[in-house]
């Protein structure tokens, strides 16, 4: 209603109506009532404002965004955006005690999972998956602490939506010329369930669905996570593999990849991490494939 003054309505009709103690700048909706003031983020329960805020952040966003299920939110500031992780549990419990909370609200609402230096225009969550694009006019995505460039627009174009049923965003321009690029929802619900934890999930129930031309893809990524294993196990591009089977020491895939290549850099780097670990027949059958004949005299 003013700066000072927050009206709320509900179905149309009038609910309530607080006063914050500060001027609000802004209000965003959500889960949680957001109001930016003060070169603050003030996030209120929506039933409960008479306490204070659940939780009060030192940032000054210019768009709030939340995820389906309520525990992802992102705040776009001017230079970056914060990724958040809201406890709703930790905050309710809190709100239940009927205790005092602190001036800057429940520490535990909320936690930091990451900050990324980019200027967001647009954003939209998918499941676990932040999908924006930026002022340099790139389609990016962000997921699991990694972000990822879908497309490099050659003009400025405005975020409309994802919609699943055509593993499509779909984007337009200010004279309305509609475009659309591919991103599957399968690799999305794999990419959220390994975040989550459930490998076993993201193996048996989400990769069968996963178009063959996108599992070097979905590799790529569980090697950024930490999942090197899998990535090997994933992964159909023979580069990437033995890469990955190097660094694993999984001399036997990487013999099997460097036959198929035929190629002298990837025999001479096997023969070199034979040698290593003592497989003294294996090194001199990669260092003779590869011409290191001053290896084979070592």
């Amino acid at each position: 209603e003013t700066p000072q003054c927050i009206k709320m309505f509900k179905n149309f009709k009038e609910k309530k109506t607080f006063k914050p103690g500060v001027a609000a700048e802004n209000i965003f909706g959500g889960p949680l009532l957001c109001m930016k003031a003060d070169d603050a983020v003030h996030f209120y329960d929506w039933d409960d404002q008479d306490r204070g805020p659940v939780r009060k952040i030192a940032a000054s966003p210019k768009n709030v965004y939340w995820n389906e299920n309520a525990e992802l939110c992102c705040l776009v500031c001017d230079g970056s955006f914060f990724v958040l992780h809201f406890n709703r549990d930790a905050a309710q419990a809190a709100l239940d005690s009927g205790e005092e909370i602190p001036e800057d609200g429940i520490e535990d609402a909320f936690e930091l999972v990451d900050e990324i230096d980019e200027k967001v225009r647009q954003g939209a969550w998918i499941g676990d998956c932040f999908l924006y694009t930026n002022r340099n006019q790139r389609l990016n995505y962000y997921i699991g602490g990694e972000t990822y460039t879908l497309a490099v627009l050659d003009r400025q174009m405005y975020l409309l939506g994802y919609v699943p049923k055509e593993n499509r965003i779909f984007l337009s321009d200010k004279e309305r010329n509609i475009v659309s690029y591919q991103l599957h929802l399968s690799v999305v619900e794999y990419q959220t369930a390994i975040v989550r934890g459930d490998l076993e999930g993201a193996q048996n129930v989400i990769l069968p669905r996963v178009p063959e031309n996108q599992r070097s893809k979905i590799a790529r990524f569980l090697d950024g996570q930490g999942h090197k294993e899998l990535a090997l196990e994933v992964s159909t591009d023979d580069e990437h593999r033995f890469e990955l089977a190097i660094g694993l020491k999984r001399l036997d895939v990487a013999q099997g990849i460097a036959e198929r290549a035929n190629n002298a850099a990837k025999w001479k780097q096997l023969g070199d991490l034979s040698i290593q670990y003592c497989k003294f027949e294996q090194a001199a059958t990669a260092l003779k494939a590869g011409e290191d004949f001053n290896g084979l005299l070592l």
